[in-house]
């Protein structure tokens, strides 16, 4: 029965992570577009540093949780996490290297490094994803849930 609802909870956080990561590539890649206009519109916020450290700690407390009951209680299979490790480094990389109020600033943008956090979220979400497959696949074939 506990590991019935351990199971339901890791499902819902995949889901949960692999929308969040979704809304951070979207955050990524719209901030150099809408950096400008934030102010308007009071939404000074998301260009906030602190705003991203809370998606990426958030992410990473969503990955630990629904990573590690996916690994030892269905489908044994480490690549999801290193998927998600993966897009959690390009994550922190991208964010600390670039600055989004200097580049505002001085009005200059290092593409590169802009498209780094996006694909970053979008291999988060792939990770969720794959474990959340896997965990379903190997619900359904009544593994040691």
């Amino acid at each position: 029965m506990i590991k019935s609802i351990k199971h339901n909870i890791a499902l819902k956080l995949d889901s949960i992570g692999f929308i969040a990561s979704t809304i951070c590539a979207i955050h990524c890649m719209a901030m150099p577009f809408i950096l400008l206009l934030l102010t308007l519109y009071g939404l000074e916020f998301i260009a906030n540093p602190l705003f991203e450290i809370t998606f990426i700690a958030t992410s990473v407390a969503i990955g630990v949780f629904t990573f590690r009951h996916g690994y030892f209680n269905h489908h044994k299979k480490v690549y999801p996490f290193l998927i998600f490790i993966c897009g959690l480094v390009l994550i922190i990389g991208g964010h600390f290297v670039h600055d989004h109020h200097q580049s505002e600033i001085h009005g200059n943008s290092d593409y590169l490094l802009l498209m780094v956090s996006p694909v970053g979220a979008f291999l988060i979400g792939l990770g969720h994803f794959i474990n959340r497959k896997l965990s379903k696949i190997c619900k359904a074939k009544s593994c040691d849930c």
